[in-house]
Order: structure tokens, then sequence, then C-alpha cells
């Protein structure tokens, strides 16, 4: 059993989902926290927390996930790089979701957060920390 652990410990994928569950639950708060309590527009606060959460995040991906020697400066202009490719994703797709179909911001932006992993993780493990 122990050796299973261990096993998944090692295995990138899982230490990918791991990490990017954290990633998902500090963006949604950090999103939700400053939409409900600062007066700026949901697109505005979007972007703020996106930075954000890679300025946070960048680190457990480059190092735990990866295991990456990439300078931080280069890896994480290459990982924001396609991080904007979800900001994309919310930029566009929350407008949409809110004032054309009617969805709440929360839970568009909760559907927005589901859209983006599995391609960042390709682009990630094939360029980014490469």
């Amino acid at each position: 059993m122990l050796d299973r652990i261990v096993a998944l410990a090692h295995d990138q994928r899982v230490r990918y989902l791991a990490v990017g569950a954290t990633t998902s639950v500090l963006y949604f708060g950090t999103f939700t926290a400053g939409w409900t309590f600062l007066p700026i527009p949901y697109v505005v606060m979007t972007a703020l927390a996106h930075l954000f959460t890679a300025l946070v995040m960048y680190p457990f991906y480059s190092r735990f996930v990866f295991r990456s020697d990439v300078s931080w400066l280069r890896g994480f202009t290459r990982f924001y790089s396609v991080w904007l490719g979800g900001l994309a994703v919310s930029v566009i797709g929350m407008p949409l979701l809110v004032e054309y179909a009617h969805v709440p911001v929360v839970v568009s932006q909760a559907v927005t957060i589901v859209a983006v992993p599995v391609l960042a993780y390709l682009v990630h493990h094939s360029w980014t920390f490469r």
C-alpha cells in the first residue's frame, strides 16, 4: 500500500492534479471574494485573480509538478503565456454566459475554470517547463 502511495506521488499527472485543484480553489476564492467585496467589474476581477493566482502558484508547478530548473523569469513568462489562453476563455466565456445565457457570475466563472486544465497540462508538459 505504501509503495502505491509513493508511486502516485512520483507520477507527474497526480502532482499536476493536486496542484491544479489547489490553483482552482485559490483562483475561484480570489475571484469570488474580490467580485463580492470590491466595486469592480467581474471581467477586471477575473484578470486580477488570474495574475495573482499565477504568481502564487507558479513555483508549485515549476518545482513540485514539473521539477524544472528553468530560470524563474523565463519559466514564468512561458507559464503565463499559456495561462493567457485560460484568461481568454474566462474573459470571452464569462460575458457570453452572463449577458446572453443569464448564468450568474460566480457560476459562469466555475464553468470557465473547468474548460482549461487538460489543455494547459499538455502545453506545460511539452513546452513551458522544457
